[in-house]
């Protein structure tokens, strides 16, 4: 009986550490993502869409390349939303159009979203 309760508790400790290293990992990503996206906010606002653009391919590349990882603990729906809005703001830098500000954050907002969404808190148990 008392081996049981220790594998049993064992097995809890190590769902728990690793639930707490997966969601850093996903917070890394997710911050680093805002944080490049930020960079293209501060083109699109100096209206230097040629270097917002490059901007955006890297982050854009940078979230392709995440987005595997990030499947496992995000839902597949959020991480569409996000590529759908990826897709939207690099048509509108291309299009050198003023509402890609809008635009690159509402992608911002959505990655912030999720990130909350998944964060052990009272108000996401209820």
């Amino acid at each position: 009986m008392f081996k049981e309760v220790i594998i049993s508790a064992a097995i809890v400790i190590a769902i728990i550490v690793l639930d707490i290293l997966l969601g850093r990992f996903v917070d890394d990503k997710m911050n680093h993502t805002v944080e490049l996206l930020n960079n293209v906010e501060i083109s699109i606002r100096e209206n230097n869409y040629e270097e917002a653009n490059k901007k955006l391919k890297e982050t854009d590349e940078f979230w392709k390349n995440s987005e595997e990882m990030l499947s496992f603990y995000i839902e597949h729906e959020e991480l569409e939303k996000v590529d759908k809005e990826f897709t939207s703001l690099n048509t509108f830098i291309e299009l050198e159009n003023e509402e890609a500000l809008e635009k690159v954050n509402n992608v911002a907002y959505i990655i912030k979203h999720i990130e909350e969404k998944d964060d052990l808190k009272l108000k996401n148990i209820f």
